[in-house]
């Protein structure tokens, strides 16, 4: 069918998922977690600021993510050339400092294995810690280098499934023809996969690693399935990379770990 036509089968689908935002929230640059957070089956996004191991091999958190997933309220100030957070859950309050070891509960003082940061104008917070006092298990995947926080109490396991990956250029024999868009519309960037929509649904954030090519990410990427293929089936996905046909035969088909991120 022409563009035309294909991009008023997908605008229902469009409409849904953009709610006139843009389709992309995240750069496919914003990756490389060396550290990743599940919270009960749920993937933690990090659109920028990603979670790392400190030199007390600490896993420490940028602090709003995790905590908002935990029931904490945010605060946080200045003070000289660190910051002042302060946790508020129905539990407890928590009060900590970039650069100190020391820290409030409530009105108890204790101290941490290891201290918050503050870094590139982001505070970073001992995830072992926020989980202890917020009363959560925490699992640790060594495969995946993910840190799983059980807070409905129950067992999680990695929430990853593995696919085989492929590749796509630009070139129109590999879009049915047309030109460099994908099924919703938009143009394709990196970032870009096809699905199988019986599979992921269209619009799905992911995560996605275990892939090895000089033009992705070095570690993982974010990516929006918004593309689809005729040759696309079941545990089967398409990265675009930019860069010609020939280029991007090396990639061959891989075995990556695909992760849902909750809309």
């Amino acid at each position: 069918m022409n563009i035309v036509t294909r991009r008023l089968a997908t605008l229902a689908v469009s409409v849904t998922v953009l709610a006139g935002a843009c389709i992309y929230p995240f750069s496919a640059h914003a990756a490389e977690m060396d550290v990743k957070v599940q919270v009960n089956d749920d993937l933690v996004h990090f659109p920028d600021a990603q979670p790392f191991l400190d030199t007390n091999h600490a896993t420490q958190v940028p602090v709003r993510f995790v905590t908002e997933k935990l029931g904490y309220a945010l605060q946080w100030q200045k003070e000289g050339d660190q910051i002042k957070v302060i946790l508020n859950s129905s539990k407890h309050t928590i009060t900590l400092t970039s650069g100190q070891k020391e820290a409030l509960i409530d009105k108890t003082s204790v101290e941490m294995d290891t201290h918050a940061e503050y870094q590139d104008g982001r505070v970073y917070v001992p995830l072992r810690f926020l989980s202890e006092v917020a009363d959560v298990p925490v699992q640790w995947d060594a495969n995946s280098k993910l840190a799983i926080l059980n807070e409905d109490g129950k067992h999680h396991a990695p929430d990853y499934q593995q696919f085989e990956a492929t590749a796509y250029s630009a070139d129109p024999s590999e879009n049915g023809g047309y030109a460099a868009y994908d099924f919703m519309g938009n143009s394709l960037m990196l970032g870009t996969v096809a699905v199988d929509p019986s599979v992921i649904p269209l619009g799905s954030k992911l995560y996605i690693e275990g892939y090895n090519f000089n033009g992705l990410p070095v570690g993982g990427m974010y990516a929006y399935a918004t593309d689809t293929g005729g040759s696309i089936k079941g545990n089967h996905l398409d990265i675009f990379i930019p860069g010609s046909k020939a280029s991007l035969k090396s990639f061959g088909i891989q075995t990556i770990k695909v992760y849902r991120l909750s809309n």
